[in-house]
C-alpha cells in the first residue's frame, strides 16, 4: 500500500509537469500490479466500446499482453536505471489516467452529455487527432517531471529524451498487431492495427489494379453472366397454381454471417413455400465473388426485373429475404474494402412498382430496418423486418451462422412449419428475452401482414404444415 501511494504521488505531481523531491523508490512487484492495472483498463474500455451484441476475441489477451510487456521494455531504455520501475510504475499510471480521459471525452461526445458542439466536434474527422495531440502534449511533460525528479537533467535535455520515448512507443503501437480482446457487431479488423490495414490497403491496391487491367467493361459483362446463369435455373412457374419466387440478398461483405442468414433463411422458407428451384441469391463475399452476382444496387434491379419475367406478376408471389447491416438511410451494400452503398426502401419500392410485381413478402434483417416497412406496406405485401426504424438489431459477430433475428425467426419460428404471423410473433418473444439477458436496448421487430397476400399464402402454408408441399 505504501509503494502504490508512493506511485500515486510522483505520478500526480508529475501530472501538473513537476517533479517530485525525495520520490520513494518502488520495486518490482509495484511495476508488475500497475501493468495489471493497466490492462484490466485496457480491456474494459474494450468491453465498453464494443457495446451490445459484443463477441470475444481469444487473441485480444495476447495481444494486450504483448503490447504491456513490449511498451514497459522499450520505455526502460529511455529512464534511469537506479529508478527504473519507480519510473515506470509512473509512467504506467500515467497512461492508465490518458486512456481513461480519451475515452470519456469520446464517450460523452457520442452520448451526447457533453454539448451538442462537443458531439459535432468529435464526429469531425479532426476530432481524434486534436484528443490525441493535447493528451500526448500533457503525457511527455509529465514525463519529463519524472525524469527531473530522478536525473539531473535541463528541461531541454528531459525532452529530447521523453520525445525519443514518445516516438518508441508510437513505433511500438504499430509494430504489435493487435487486436481487441472485445469486438462490437461494427467490428473491422482492417482497422484493428496498423498490420491489417496494410494488408487491407495492397489487397485493394491488388483488386483495383486487376480491375482496372480487365477493365469496366468486363465486369459488367462477368456480373451479367453470373445473374443469367443464377436466372437459367429458375424453374418455370406451375400453371393453376399460386408460384413463389425468392431472391436473396447478404449485403456485407466483411462478415459471414449475412451469406450464411441468407442460405439457412432461404432453406428455412422451403420448408414452407414452394421456393424449391425458384431462388435466387446475391451476395458481397470474397468466397463466392466469382460464382454469384454482386449485392449491388443495379443487380438487385435486374435480378428483380429476371424473375418477374418468368414469374405471373400479377398471381405469383415474390418473396426478398435481405440481410446485412443498416442505418437509418437504407440497407447496406459493401464489398471488401469498398465505401459502403445503400438499398434505400424508397429503391426496393421503385423497383417493385416499375415491374409490376404485385404480390411481394419482404424480411430485411439489419438495424433500422422498420424504415421499409411504411413505404413497402399494403393489403398485398408482408413486410418483417429484425427492427424498428429508431433500433439496432443485434448478433451479427463473425463467428455466429445467425443474427438473433435470423435465429429466432428462420431456425426455430419458420421451420415448424408456422405461417408467417405465428412465426413473427414467435420470433419477438424469443428477441425479447435474448435482448434482456444482454440488457441490451430492445430492437422491437416489425411485422406487417397484408390481409389479401395472408389469404393468398394460406393454402400453401397449410400444405407444408401437412406435409403436402
Amino acid at each position: 500500500m505504501k509503494s502504490l501511494w508512493s506511485v500515486l504521488k510522483l505520478a500526480s505531481r508529475a501530472s501538473i509537469w513537476r517533479p517530485t523531491l525525495g520520490a520513494e523508490l518502488v520495486g518490482l512487484p509495484s511495476l508488475l500490479l500497475w501493468l495489471v492495472v493497466l490492462a484490466i483498463v485496457r480491456i474494459a474500455l474494450q468491453y465498453v466500446a464494443a457495446g451490445p451484441g459484443l463477441a470475444i476475441n481469444p487473441y485480444g489477451v495476447n495481444a494486450v499482453i504483448a503490447w504491456l510487456a513490449l511498451e514497459t521494455a522499450v520505455a526502460a531504455l529511455f529512464v534511469p536505471r537506479a529508478a527504473r520501475t519507480t519510473a515506470l510504475s509512473a509512467m504506467v499510471a500515467l497512461l492508465v489516467a490518458a486512456e481513461i480521459f480519451s475515452y470519456a471525452v469520446r464517450l460523452a461526445a457520442l452520448l451526447g452529455i457533453a454539448a451538442v458542439s462537443l458531439a459535432d466536434f468529435w464526429s469531425a474527422r479532426a476530432a481524434p487527432t486534436a484528443v490525441f495531440a493535447a493528451v500526448s502534449l500533457w503525457w511527455i511533460g509529465a514525463m519529463i517531471a519524472i525524469l527531473r525528479t530522478f536525473a539531473p537533467l535541463s528541461r531541454f535535455a528531459a525532452l529530447g529524451r521523453v520525445a525519443a520515448l514518445w516516438v518508441a512507443l508510437l513505433a511500438v503501437t504499430a509494430a504489435i498487431p493487435h487486436a481487441p480482446v472485445f469486438v462490437g457487431r461494427d467490428f473491422d479488423i482492417n482497422s484493428a492495427n496498423l498490420w491489417e490495414a496494410v494488408h487491407a490497403r495492397l489487397t485493394a491496391s491488388a483488386a483495383q489494379g486487376a480491375a482496372a487491367q480487365s477493365g469496366a467493361s468486363r465486369f459488367e459483362q462477368s456480373q451479367r453472366a453470373l445473374l443469367q446463369a443464377e436466372v437459367a435455373r429458375l424453374a418455370k412457374p406451375a400453371k393453376g397454381v399460386t408460384n413463389v419466387y425468392a431472391l436473396g440478398v447478404a449485403g456485407w461483405a466483411d462478415q459471414d454471417v449475412f451469406l450464411k442468414e441468407v442460405d439457412g433463411g432461404l432453406a428455412a422458407l422451403a420448408d414452407v413455400l414452394p421456393i424449391k428451384d425458384r431462388t435466387l441469391r446475391l451476395a458481397n463475399n470474397r468466397e463466392t465473388f466469382e460464382t454469384l452476382p454482386l449485392a449491388t444496387a443495379q443487380n438487385f434491379a435486374a435480378a428483380v426485373h429476371a424473375i418477374g419475367e418468368v414469374m405471373n406478376k400479377k398471381e405469383d408471389v415474390l418473396l426478398l429475404l435481405l440481410t446485412s447491416h443498416g442505418r437509418a438511410s437504407g440497407f447496406g451494400l459493401r464489398f471488401p474494402d469498398q465505401e459502403m452503398a445503400e438499398l434505400t426502401p424508397q429503391d426496393v419500392a421503385a423497383v417493385l412498382a416499375r415491374e409490376g410485381i404485385k404480390n411481394r413478402v419482404v424480411i430485411v434483417s439489419a438495424c433500422f430496418a422498420g424504415i421499409f416497412v411504411p413505404p413497402l406496406a399494403n393489403d398485398d405485401t408482408v413486410v418483417v423486418t429484425a427492427s424498428d426504424d429508431k433500433n439496432t438489431s443485434f448478433g451479427c459477430a463473425p463467428e455466429r451462422d445467425w443474427t438473433y433475428f435470423g435465429d429466432a425467426f428462420f431456425r426455430q419460428s419458420v421451420r415448424r412449419g408456422w405461417d408467417l404471423q405465428r412465426a413473427f410473433d414467435n420470433a419477438k418473444i424469443l428477441i425479447h428475452g435474448w435482448e434482456l439477458m444482454d440488457r441490451a436496448t430492445p430492437s422491437n421487430p416489425q411485422g406487417h401482414f397484408g390481409p389479401a397476400l395472408v389469404a393468398k399464402l394460406a393454402p400453401l402454408l397449410a400444405s407444408s404444415a401437412s406435409g403436402g408441399q
